[in-house]
């Protein structure tokens, strides 16, 4: 069978369809993990001041 457009595309499609179904049941697997703690304020000020160099 010859590689054609119509053929790529759809494997193309079903890659995204297959990443994006993965990254969903990652998070779901996920949902009950607490939240990370924030940064004080002063570590945030930081990294702000160093992001535009």
């Amino acid at each position: 069978m010859g590689d054609t457009k119509k053929g790529r595309d759809k494997q193309a499609d079903d890659a995204e369809k297959h990443q994006r179904e993965q990254e969903l049941a990652e998070e779901l697997e996920r949902g009950d993990e607490a939240e990370p703690p924030l940064e004080d304020d002063e570590e945030a000020a930081e990294d702000e001041d160093t992001a535009d160099e």
